[in-house]
């Protein structure tokens, strides 16, 4: 069990697609409601890290006048369905997906108005450093938009706490204009955190 648990950190393999089936069908909420978080604007563009299976790519192309939406993630598997689940949007040069880390986004400075990361902040091997490396590619006044639902998570306290941690992080990696937000959700709410350069 602790194998197929870890594939849900870097899928790969057979069961790393088998747990981006599952990531898109139990995420599909989360997503919706995270991109719903961005208020994406016409002529925007915009960044998720750790697209998973690319619902929240999806959801963005489908819903957004956003110019571009790009994602990177480190799992070469989660590349592969995210690129069929948006196959149409890539060819039409609106998506762009690329194989990278947080740790060095491959991307110039500057480069989107908004930052997403949906259930995939816990994984990064840094956060701190990584939020420094986030706010590198926003430009100035940009928003990051950091969405999770807790796992083990019990109490309204233990969820509130989570969101303070989330929200220091942000400061600590000069993030500003920090608010949060929550939507109820099973088995615990999902947590929103956001902040401005």
């Amino acid at each position: 069990m602790q194998t197929f648990f870890a594939q849900f950190g870097h899928p790969r393999g057979v069961l790393g697609w088998v747990v981006g089936t599952i990531m898109a069908f139990e995420n599909r909420a989360r997503n919706q409601w995270a991109v719903s978080l961005l208020d994406a604007q016409p002529q925007e563009h915009i960044l998720e890290i750790g697209f998973g299976p690319g619902l929240a790519i999806r959801a963005l192309g489908q819903t957004t006048g956003a110019a571009l939406i790009a994602g990177v993630d480190d799992s070469l598997v989660m590349m592969q369905q995210a690129r069929k689940r948006n196959t149409a949007a890539i060819r039409s040069g609106r998506v762009a997906l690329q194989h990278g880390s947080v740790a060095q986004l491959p991307y110039p400075d500057a480069a989107f108005h908004k930052v997403l990361a949906v259930n995939s902040l816990h994984h990064w091997p840094a956060p701190s450093d990584n939020l420094r490396e986030v706010r590198r590619v926003l430009k100035p006044n940009g928003l990051v938009a950091i969405v999770e639902q807790p796992r083990g998570v019990a109490t309204d306290e233990q969820v509130q706490a989570r969101a303070d941690e989330l929200a220091t992080l942000l400061v600590t990696a000069g993030f500003q204009n920090i608010r949060r937000a929550f939507q109820p959700m099973r088995p615990a709410p999902s947590i929103g955190v956001l902040g401005m350069c």
